[in-house]
């Protein structure tokens, strides 16, 4: 039985080195930047072009990223690991063509979560991944020890944040504490909510300057989302902004980041096949590597 088992698994790795899936973490600095609200209409975008996304709700406490697509489920990630139900059983399909996962646990319950992972969860969590053209991961805001190994395992991350200064501050302090922890992934900036366009080059140019001058990096990207008082309606309506108005100048801002993405996908396929998809998706939830 055990030399069956670690031929799947084996098998699993070797199909995981050819896969494309894309992880694109979604964090911020702080909290009230919009990063939920985002992530949803990023992911609903995606689904939209024909992609299978699957959405992680990490934002331990706050998740809230089925509720935003019309759904609420009972069933967690949580109640998986604990072994009340199948993992097929917390996956909450919605209608607008997005896979979602919700945690379904505190920062307290994280070491306990990491423990009982184990590698067959790991691999069975694989096979529905690997399903999917795209996992974008929901990070609750802030930096964590707890959520180091979602940033790590990620190709790309997108840093919500907005012009205020409190968030500029919190989010050079993220970028920072990322650099510190040796992230290679590529981190994008989004200035979310912005109502004047005059505000963009200055945020940009002083968060570009700084990260340059103290952590000797760039920013690759630095994408930009205009406020829309319709967003709020089409959260109140449960219904993704790019479905629910799709000329509004938010929508427009999304498709962009939506363009950029899938074009840089083209260019550059899986950035990080130095190290497998099977590998940092395990290590995400299991860094201990217990069985």
């Amino acid at each position: 039985m055990s030399i069956k088992l670690n031929d799947q698994a084996k098998n699993l790795r070797e199909d995981f080195s050819k896969n494309e899936t894309q992880i694109i973490s979604i964090s911020g600095g702080k909290g009230g930047v919009g990063k939920s609200v985002f992530s949803v209409n990023i992911s609903a975008e995606l689904a939209k072009r024909g992609k299978k996304v699957l959405l992680f709700d990490s934002d331990a406490g706050f998740a809230n990223a089925s509720i935003l697509l019309g759904k609420a489920s009972s069933n967690s990630f949580s109640d998986y690991i604990n072994g009340n139900i199948s993992l097929e059983d917390c996956i909450q399909k919605t209608d607008y063509g997005v896979n979602v996962v919700t945690t379904g646990f505190d920062f307290k319950d994280w070491k306990i979560f990491q423990n009982n992972f184990t590698d067959s969860m790991a691999e069975e969590f694989l096979s529905l991944a690997r399903k999917h053209d795209y996992v974008i991961i929901d990070i609750g805001a802030g930096y964590s020890e707890k959520l180091k190994t979602f940033y790590l395992s990620s190709d790309k991350i997108l840093l919500v944040t907005i012009p205020e200064p409190t968030a500029i501050v919190n989010a050079y302090t993220l970028i920072k504490a990322l650099s510190i922890i040796g992230v290679n992934a590529e981190m994008d900036i989004v200035l979310n909510m912005i109502k004047d366009k005059s505000e963009i080059k200055s945020v940009e140019e002083v968060l570009k300057k700084t990260v340059k001058n103290f952590l000797s990096k760039d920013i690759q990207n630095f994408f930009y989302v205009m406020y829309d008082d319709v967003v709020h309606e089409s959260v109140r309506r449960q219904i993704p902004l790019v479905h629910y108005r799709e000329n509004s100048k938010t929508v427009k801002n999304i498709v962009y980041i939506v363009d950029h993405i899938l074009d840089e996908n083209k260019e550059n396929k899986n950035k990080m096949k130095n190290i497998s998809f099977f590998e940092r998706f395990k290590n995400m939830f299991n860094p201990g590597g217990k069985d």
